[in-house]
């Protein structure tokens, strides 16, 4: 049985595990990614997971690595562009792991990562044309076009959480006024729940909050919901409303058969999903509607994992 094995670079851990060709999982765990002390202890921790990883293995049992990394990358799996990682700037992150384990190593940019997971192992399963979205601190994204993962020139398209929806709105953590990531990061929807609590002071937000607006979070808003809270309704629907703006805009481009969400923050589920579903169809090309299937992702929390063996056994054209 052919095998690959996935690392999930995230800030703080480094997922890592062994799956097989339908994205089982055979073996896994996670470390602390080390960060703090630099890039080459990152690098040392992801090769010793992968080395763990081997032990026991078969010659030619394991097909290749696959790593799914901040940052953007390109098509010779370099990071060349990764703001949050310190020192990871043009690193060739394939050639070190392809030297170091003689396998094949496909590496890919989180977000694409995930779309790509979701398009061969999850709900976008099914369809050929589908939109991938992760909303949590920020928000991204990837595009799948008749199968393709889009990249872009530079390998840098579908920055999704950058996209204007107000030109003269609050400025975005990148500089620009109106990117739809300043309206629905997960610190934006806290300070949605703040302003709104000022003329609703019976709301349940804050006691679950422990009477501190400042520890005010998605999750809490969503237990708030559960109790019937109206605040907690109208903070989901201002933020579905801007989520379906920006990809009204992606619809009416792309045209796809399935939009897929996933993310901490939609774990809000219902009341998140109806007004992104009605903000769509409202701001989108009639026919472009008809048949859109708008889903939450299916891998799960294993999702970086199950995403970076979809690279080795499927690799993105």
């Amino acid at each position: 049985m052919k095998t690959a094995i996935g690392l999930d670079l995230g800030g703080s851990f480094i997922k890592y595990g062994r799956l097989d060709q339908a994205g089982r999982i055979i073996s896994q765990g996670q470390v602390d990614s080390g960060g703090e002390k630099g890039r080459d202890e990152v690098l040392k921790r992801m090769a010793g997971a992968v080395a763990g990883l081997l032990e026991g293995t078969a010659p030619g049992e394991v097909a290749g690595i696959g790593i799914g990394t901040p940052g953007l990358v390109d098509n010779r799996g370099s990071v060349f562009l990764a703001p949050n990682l310190p020192e990871w700037d043009n690193l060739p992150l394939a050639e070190i792991f392809k030297k170091k384990f003689h396998l094949p190593v496909v590496v890919e940019n989180d977000v694409n990562s995930f779309t790509w997971g979701e398009f061969k192992f999850g709900a976008g399963k099914p369809f050929r044309d589908i939109i991938a979205i992760t909303l949590g601190t920020g928000l991204g994204g990837g595009v799948v076009v008749n199968g393709k993962l889009l990249r872009g020139g530079e390998y840098s398209a579908v920055e999704l959480g950058h996209q204007i929806i107000n030109y003269r709105g609050p400025i975005c953590g990148c500089g620009k006024p109106g990117c739809v990531e300043s309206y629905v990061g997960a610190a934006r929807i806290a300070a949605r729940a703040r302003r709104l609590l000022k003329g609703n002071p019976d709301s349940p937000i804050l006691k679950l909050a422990g009477g501190d607006p400042k520890k005010i979070t998605p999750k809490i808003i969503s237990a708030a919901y559960r109790q019937g809270d109206p605040v907690a309704a109208r903070v989901w629907q201002e933020t579905g409303f801007y989520v379906g703006v920006m990809l009204a805009n992606l619809v009416n481009i792309f045209n796809p058969e399935a939009i897929i969400i996933g993310g901490g923050v939609a774990q809000a589920g219902e009341p998140l999903f109806a007004a992104i579903a009605a903000s769509i169809e409202k701001h989108s090309f009639p026919i472009l509607t008809t048949r859109l299937k708008l889903l939450p992702a299916s891998l799960g929390a294993e999702s970086g994992l199950k995403a970076a063996a979809a690279l080795v056994f499927y690799p993105p054209e």
